[in-house]
Parts: structure tokens; sequence; C-alpha cells
């Protein structure tokens, strides 16, 4: 027993050391166990490496030369890409078309029209007054326009009028009280005016 309570300090010093290399050894290990997890969760230190997709819109390029013969397939023109219509044609007319030439097919297309206008005076008036009727029929010189009245369908009314300068005029007188409503045929061309209405009573 003697000899054990006599042992040397140092012995003692080593076996402290010893102890404490052991738990940092142990601690050491816990942490970089630890740190290892996490880069490998978290991939810090890896490659990264990009996948490159395929273009969405590819358009393959067309050698020079002579296509094969079964190939009918024009490629992709101006037309496809402007709707169907092509850019480098115009509707212009050509530069050696003379100013008059333009103008007459601008006639030819829209032919005047030919169209009877027809207007009342008064709108409102006595039973049997007079209810003048005037109007102008372009393109209708000397055509003699009938005066129908509506009466259940339209009816001819006893007066006509001629077209003179392009224009013309009559009047009408009625008993009939109420809403009378009177238009212009031209029986030739069987083109008919608007209608005016007039309040009789």
């Amino acid at each position: 027993m003697a000899e054990d309570d006599d042992a040397p300090w140092y012995r003692s010093l080593l076996m402290g050391v010893g102890a404490l290399l052991g738990v940092a050894v142990l601690v050491g290990g816990v942490i970089s166990a630890v740190a290892l997890g996490a880069v490998s969760v978290t991939g810090i230190g890896e490659e990264t490496t990009t996948v490159q997709e395929d273009p969405s819109l590819y358009i393959p390029e067309r050698t020079a030369g002579t296509p094969d013969e079964d190939d009918d397939d024009p490629g992709l023109t101006l037309e496809d890409l402007n709707g169907g219509v092509d850019p480098t044609k115009t509707d212009e007319p050509e530069a050696t078309t003379s100013p008059d030439k333009a103008q007459e097919k601008k006639r030819k297309r829209k032919p005047p029209r030919s169209v009877i206008s027809l207007s009342a005076s008064p709108l409102q008036v006595s039973s049997m007054e007079r209810i003048y009727l005037t109007g102008t029929y372009p393109g209708g010189e000397g055509a003699s326009l009938q005066v129908q009245r509506f009466e259940g369908g339209w009816t001819d009314f006893p007066t006509s009028a001629s077209v003179s300068g392009g224009s013309f005029s009559t009047y009408v007188m009625t008993g009939q009280s109420g809403v009378n409503r009177f238009r212009v045929v031209d029986a030739a061309s069987g083109k008919q005016s608007n209608t005016v209405t007039v309040r009789v009573g």
C-alpha cells in the first residue's frame, strides 16, 4: 500500500492527459461526422452540371444545291410567317399607270349610286291640306315617279312627279285622318324611295 501511495506524480499526470486525449478524439469524431453529413445533404463542393434542353423552336438549315427529286416541300416561306400574305407583293398600282387611268379605275369600281330620296313638308296637316313631296333622283333624268300610300299594302295614289335636273316635286291632299305613309316608285327601274310619314287631322 505504501508503494501505491508513493507512486510518482507523473503517472497521474499521464493518466489525466490520456483521458483528455481520449475525450478530444471522441468529440472531434462526432463533430466531423456531423459536418460530413451536412456537406452531403447540402451538396457543397460538388460540381454542378447544367443540363441543356433541346431548343423549343428548330428550323433546319437548307443546304445550297439542287433539292432531291422527292422533296416537294419548299420549306418555311415569308407567306408562312406573315399569315399567308406575301409581303413582297403590294396592291399599289404600277408606277407606269397614269393618274388619269387610276381615277378611271376608281370610277369603274364604284358606280354612282342611283337612289331616290324623298322628303315631305309639312309633317302635320289638316284634312285636305297640301302635303309637298320633294326629292332627288340622280341618274333618273326624265323618269316618271308614281306616288304610293301605305294602306295595308302599297297602293298607287293619283299623283306622279317627273324628274328634271336630278330632282322632282309634287303635292298630295288627303282626307284620311291619322298617320299617312307615302313613297315614290320608278316603275321603269323598280327603284323605290324612302318612306315619309305625315299626320293628318
